[in-house]
C-alpha cells in the first residue's frame, strides 16, 4: 500500500502536496468515513428487519385467510390469498437476502476499521451495495435510495484506493467475492423463508384440516 493511502489512513505522516489537494475535496478521513458508512448501514439492516417483521405478519395473515377459504371449499378467495402470499414469500426472500448480504459488509467494512485492509474489502462491498440497491427499488424504495447514497461513498472510496495503490479499476472492479456473497445470501435466505413460512395446503389437505402458523 502507497505511503500516500497510509497518510490517508492513519493521518500521521506529512502529506505530499496531491495527497493534500485529495483531502482538501474529502477533509474527513478514510477511516472516519468508514465508521460513518458503518453505521449508516446498521441503520439499513433496522429498516430492513422492520420491514422483514411486517411482511412476517402479513404472510401468517394471508396464510390463515387462505386456509380457511380453502377449509370453506371457497376456491377463487384461497387462489387469490395464495397468490398474495406467493408474493409476499419473494418479498421476504428478497428482505432476507439482502439483510444477509448487508451483513457481510458491515463486517468487511469493520475489519478495514480494525486492519487496513482497504483494496481486498471495499471494492466486493460497493459491488454488494450496489446489487442489493437494485434488488430493494421496487420493494423499499427509501431504503434501496439510502443505498444509492451508501453506494456513492463506497465508490468513491474505491477510486481513492485505486489511485493510491496504483491498481486499475477493471482489476478492481472484479466482482467473483461480491457474487459468492449474493449467492450465499440467497441461498441461505431461501432456506430461512421455506422454513420459516410453510406452504399452502392444497384444497384436499385443507379439506381434512391443517395447523396453520
Amino acid at each position: 500500500m502507497s505511503n500516500r493511502f497510509v497518510s490517508d489512513w492513519a493521518k500521521e505522516n506529512k502529506p505530499s502536496a496531491s495527497s493534500t489537494i485529495a483531502e482538501t475535496l474529502h477533509p474527513v478521513p478514510l477511516k472516519d468515513r468508514i465508521t460513518t458508512t458503518v453505521y449508516r448501514l446498521n441503520m439499513v439492516q433496522r429498516k430492513l428487519e422492520d420491514s422483514r417483521m411486517r411482511m412476517d405478519q402479513k404472510y401468517k395473515t394471508l396464510f390463515n385467510k387462505c386456509v380457511k377459504a380453502q377449509e370453506g371449499k371457497d376456491s377463487a378467495t384461497a387462489i387469490m390469498y395464495a397468490n398474495e402470499c406467493g408474493q409476499v414469500r419473494k418479498m421476504l426472500q428478497t428482505l432476507v437476502t439482502s439483510q444477509l448480504a448487508i451483513e457481510q459488509v458491515v463486517l468487511r467494512l469493520e475489519t478495514v476499521k480494525d486492519f487496513g485492509d482497504v483494496a481486498a474489502e471495499i471494492i466486493p462491498a460497493a459491488a454488494v451495495v450496489r446489487s442489493v440497491k437494485g434488488r430493494l427499488a421496487g420493494v423499499i424504495p427509501e431504503v434501496s435510495m439510502q443505498l444509492g447514497m451508501i453506494g456513492q461513498t463506497l465508490d468513491s472510496l474505491v477510486l481513492e484506493v485505486g489511485e493510491a495503490t496504483g491498481t486499475s479499476w477493471s482489476t478492481m472492479a472484479s466482482g467473483e467475492d461480491a457474487e459468492k456473497i449474493l449467492m450465499e445470501a440467497s441461498t441461505i435466505a431461501e432456506q430461512r423463508v421455506r422454513e420459516g413460512f410453510p406452504e399452502l395446503p392444497s384444497t384436499s389437505t385443507a379439506e381434512k384440516g391443517v395447523n396453520t402458523p
